[in-house]
């Protein structure tokens, strides 16, 4: 695949310049929502696999996003997406402590058609900061990420979108990029997919990582993908997830950021 062009390269550290609202909400509640992503292997071992974030609560729990490619797998010739078999568990991880709580796939996008999201429902009295999901983002908006890169624990990173669509035709093996948002986010790796992107303009979610053009550009899916998504899961118009289906073992992509 060839490297697309930067179009904007703004890389102001944005923290400083936060109003202390602002620096408190990202600090306290995007922080607190944000959780790692681990499954269990046949040895009880615990993987670190992604970054989630809680974006609602009922009397079940919470429900957290992330990405696709972290949990969930495609059977291209049932047009279909179902989560891998093996258990999930999301950890808040804090420090001094490391605490484990079941995740129940709930619903997953069909990558192939470019909906790169997986849904978890945790059920626990532990106590998170839900955030909002916004509108998708402009050119040059500002965006705050709290993310997991390469399993060493939660990290703040600031960016700028530097384009709110992209509109080539970026489709390889079971990603597909077109229509997603182009930004400039140092720091992200492996580990940050499924990681959310709050448009401070919003105090919102505006979109999730998942993965990389080149070395430099992030690409991101937009929430208003997810919550057509999440819409079409709910009232059962979504065909693709079937969650009780006989998949194939698939590996995941080299080119995401998982």
């Amino acid at each position: 695949m060839k490297t697309l062009a930067v179009l904007i390269l703004l890389a102001t550290p944005l923290l400083a310049q936060l109003d202390k609202a602002t620096a408190d909400y990202v600090e306290h509640d995007l922080y607190s929502s944000t959780v790692l992503l681990y499954s269990q292997n046949e040895q009880g071992d615990m993987q670190m696999r992604c970054t989630a974030t809680a974006i609602d609560h009922s009397v079940k729990g919470y429900i957290f996003v992330t990405a696709a490619h972290c949990a969930c797998q495609d059977d291209v010739e049932k047009r279909a997406v179902s989560p891998e078999r093996t258990a999930f568990y999301i950890s808040p991880d804090d420090v001094g402590t490391k605490e484990f709580l079941k995740a129940e796939p709930v619903g997953c996008g069909y990558r192939h058609r470019g909906d790169d999201f997986a849904l978890f429902q945790v059920v626990t009295e532990k106590k998170f900061p839900v955030i909002p999901l916004g509108i998708d983002p402009k050119m040059m908006e500002q965006v705050v990420n709290v993310a997991s890169p390469l399993g060493l624990g939660k990290q703040v990173f600031f960016g700028t979108v530097s384009s709110p669509l992209l509109d080539r035709p970026v489709v390889v093996d079971d990603i597909n990029w077109q229509n997603v948002f182009l930004l400039q986010l140092f720091g992200v790796n492996g580990g940050s997919s499924g990681s959310s992107l709050l448009c401070l303009d919003q105090k919102a979610i505006c979109g999730f990582v998942v993965g990389s053009l080149g070395d430099t550009t992030m690409t991101a899916m937009p929430v208003s993908r997810l919550q057509k998504v999440r819409a079409g899961i709910a009232d059962g118009s979504y065909k693709y997830w079937q969650p009780e289906a006989d998949m194939p073992s698939v590996k995941p992509s080299a080119k995401t950021k998982k």
